[in-house]
């Protein structure tokens, strides 16, 4: 009861996907926001991204004008710019008087003491110990250490002035001069001098010789050489202190001054203008194929700074515009009202749009495929045309095989244009893949068996090799052996995989969508299938009866340009619904016994309608597939049982009605379907002729065909007046040769005795030559011939 409900729900579902017309929007929307989406992160890339050495997939051209930058000149001057301003020095000029200012000031600290002495005649001068008290504040005024022999001999000359003027005439000479800090980093600027800026003013000159200025090192020897003839009359112990005194008071007073030098640098390249040159509107940057170089590059840097950034959801709507009306157009043009596409409509619409969202799913994986494979060849090989080994035409094969060459020509159409879509090449892509898809569908149309798909396949892979050569030769501005060699490769195996892509996806698509193929159809015509055997074993007048419908609709089918495949199947199943009453129909009566005798015509008419109703419940218990239910279902059309209909109205029924004996059809829509019902009357009537002979059979042949036309049973196929002459002409030749006159194996004595008695000889069998001895008028069957146009 459980799997009832749930075998409900599926068929309730199924029922609901089939019939209603909103499903079409729903995959004409869905397919557009996939695909839309499927590319949605790329829109806002400009394609005009390459590196040094990478192949132009592409022409580009300027689109307006504009100016280039060279970076690389414009930095290269800049540098020069930079290497040419002359380092700033600070020039301390205050520093020789601090200098001074501190050695008087120390100095007087000691000297008034000699002075208060000196005013004071009457008092001694102080001791060393009372001037010795003063040595620390003498040194923290003078700033360095002083040792206490040194303090003595400043003593014995008093803290005179004169020391002071000493002391401050050999500073004075040195700093004037000028002392810088480190001279190694001085002398580097050599070349181009400095700037010496004297500090507190803006006065500031250009010094070239930078030798001329003392070192620390250059300076404390400089106090001896300065100092020996100011200090010549000195004695040695106070002219050894003052050089002391001298050196370690000495300070540099020219220092690096790096914040303004970075400035004047700074200023000094923003006054660089870029260097740039004009690219016209229209000039061609890079031509597809071109390997790119550093000035190609650099104009590509430039047109994609200057070139707006597309926006990313404007780009989007229009790409879901594209897809929207491409496919809503193929539909309207080709789908829509396609006589293979009426019945199931919806399923086969699924069907497509399954297919495209599939195949563009693997085109748009392909080269990230190919990258995660191998990084440094898929890189290579997407520089080049990765897309030469995509199986794309795999589902025109597919669409083929299910739907026919013409919907599959369609499918190509919309398939190749979203994928060109795909790839920034757009127009070769389209082209390699719609004459890729075209070929392969032509190469698999009439295949029944599935060897025949590698072959289709192999063929597909040549075909693709001179495709990929004429647009290599096309698209290249220059040749490129490899790079053809590459396309060759790719397309070869492109071709081949879409081969075996379509023999996988074949079975597949049968189990999903019900479909049935050539190839189905060819395993249906084993006379070793189980429904075949049954029929043959329950039912053999049945049986007998189906393969010569199907021997008469194949050939029939073959002489029309019908599938005679699925003509052939269909005579073989069409009247397996009589394996439910077998011996109600009079082929199966073996013993002369006739069960309809004791049934009123009501009854043997709906016992015979039932048995296509049968057929159809017994096809699809054993999956035969749409085609051949499709046959069950349509082979007898709404004809009219006659023979019951007029045993009826000679019963006095008042109340008969025709639809009670007509069967419920529909009327053959397919040429296969009217071959198959011309098969099966034509058959059992002639089968019931006593002498069947050609011209009996030619008469009764054109008798049928003219009675079923003319009750309408045709009106909804494709059959025309010149496909009736032909199907004609072939169930007489078939039937002529099965119901041939036989040579009669009588013995003599029981020949001679008949003719004794009268009788002639039998006549049951005559050759074609007696063409008039049934008593039909040649003259009449020629007339109702021309009235069919046959």
């Amino acid at each position: 009861m459980k799997k009832t409900k749930s075998e409900n729900n599926i068929g309730k579902l199924k029922d609901f996907l089939l019939e209603k017309p909103n499903l079409l929007w729903f995959l004409l929307i869905f397919i557009t926001l996939f695909f839309t989406f499927l590319h949605y992160p790329e829109q806002g890339k400009i394609s005009y991204t390459y590196n040094t050495g990478d192949v132009a997939q592409r022409d580009i051209k300027a689109p307006r004008n504009f100016f280039v930058e060279d970076k690389q000149a414009t930095g290269l001057k800049k540098e020069e710019v930079k290497d040419a301003v002359k380092i700033v020095y600070d020039y301390d000029a205050g520093l020789q008087k601090k200098i001074s200012d501190t050695v008087d000031a120390s100095m007087k600290i000691v000297r008034l003491l000699f002075t208060k002495s000196e005013e004071n005649h009457n008092e001694p001068d102080p001791t060393f110990a009372i001037i010795l008290e003063t040595k620390d504040q003498f040194e923290e005024k003078l700033g360095i250490p002083i040792n206490k022999g040194a303090y003595n001999i400043l003593y014995r000359h008093k803290f005179s002035s004169e020391i002071s003027q000493k002391i401050k005439s050999i500073i004075h000479k040195i700093l004037t001069n000028g002392v810088v800090a480190n001279k190694e980093l001085l002398l580097r600027e050599e070349n181009k001098g400095i700037i010496l800026r004297t500090i507190g003013s803006s006065s500031e000159r250009t010094v070239n010789n930078l030798k001329i200025f003392y070192g620390p090192d250059q300076a404390k020897t400089m106090v001896r050489i300065v100092g020996q003839p100011i200090l010549a009359t000195t004695d040695y112990n106070l002219s050894a202190f003052i050089v002391d005194v001298c050196q370690r008071l000495i300070q540099p007073n020219i220092t690096m001054n790096k914040n303004e030098t970075e400035k004047r640098i700074q200023a000094a390249a923003e006054q660089i203008k870029p260097i740039l040159y004009k690219i016209k509107a229209g000039e061609m940057i890079l031509r597809e194929g071109e390997r790119v170089d550093s000035v190609q590059l650099i104009k590509l840097l430039a047109l994609q700074e200057q070139v707006e950034q597309k926006d990313m959801f404007v780009s989007s709507v229009g790409l879901s515009l594209i897809t929207f009306a491409s496919i809503l157009v193929v539909y309207l043009l080709f789908f829509k009202d396609h006589k293979r596409l009426k019945n199931d409509h919806n399923k086969h619409m699924f069907f497509l749009a399954l297919g495209l969202v599939l195949f563009l799913t693997i085109a748009k994986l392909a080269t990230p495929i190919a990258h995660s494979a191998n990084s440094k060849l898929a890189a290579d090989m997407a520089s080049v045309s990765i897309f030469m080994g995509i199986p794309i035409p795999a589902a025109a094969m597919t669409v083929c095989l299910f739907l026919g060459f013409d919907i599959a020509i369609f499918f190509a159409i919309i398939l190749s244009l979203l994928t060109g879509l795909t790839f920034s090449s757009g127009f070769e892509v389209f082209v390699f893949f719609f004459l890729s898809s075209a070929a392969a569908a032509y190469w698999i149309k009439e295949k029944q068996e599935r060897q025949h798909f590698i072959v289709a396949g192999f063929k597909l892979a040549l075909f693709n090799v001179s495709l990929a050569i004429s647009l290599g030769l096309y698209s290249l501005a220059r040749p490129d052996l490899i790079i053809i060699a590459k396309e060759i490769i790719l397309a070869f195996s492109g071709g081949v995989l879409a081969g075996i892509i379509t023999a996988g996806f074949t079975p597949l698509i049968e189990i999903l969508f019900g479909y049935t193929t050539e190839i189905k159809l060819l395993e249906f015509s084993n006379l070793d299938k189980p429904i075949i055997k049954k029929l043959m074993i329950e039912a053999p007048g049945t049986y007998n009866h189906s393969v010569i419908v199907a021997t008469l609709a194949e050939a029939a089918a073959s002489a029309i340009g019908a599938s005679n495949l699925k003509a052939k199947v269909m005579g073989y199943y069409h009247d397996i619904g009589k394996l439910d009453k077998t011996l109600y129909f009079i082929e199966n009566q073996a013993n002369g016994k006739n069960k309809h005798d004791k049934l009123s015509p009501s009854m043997s008419a709906l016992i015979l309608i039932q048995h296509v109703k049968k057929g159809v419940e017994i096809a699809r218990k054993y999956k035969l597939g749409p085609e051949i239910i499709e046959g069950i279902m349509q082979h007898h059309g709404t004809s009219l049982i006659k023979y019951f209909y007029a045993k009826s109205l000679k019963s006095g029924n008042d109340t008969v009605k025709e639809s009670d004996f007509r069967y419920p059809g529909p009327k053959p829509q397919t040429r296969e379907a009217g071959i198959v019902m011309l098969a099966d009357v034509v058959e059992a009537a002639v089968r019931a002729l006593e002498r069947p002979t050609p011209s009996r059979i030619q008469g009764r042949v054109k008798e049928l065909i003219n009675d079923i036309f003319a009750d309408g049973q045709l009106e909804e196929c494709e059959l025309t007046l010149k496909d009736l002459h032909g199907i004609a002409k072939s169930f007489n030749n078939i039937l002529t040769s099965i119901y041939h006159s036989r040579i009669e194996y009588s013995d003599k004595s029981g020949e001679k005795k008949r003719e004794k008695n009268g009788f002639p000889k039998d006549t049951d069998r005559q050759s074609a030559k007696n063409g008039n001895s049934n008593g039909h008028n040649p003259q009449k069957d020629r007339a109702d011939l021309k009235r069919l146009g046959l």
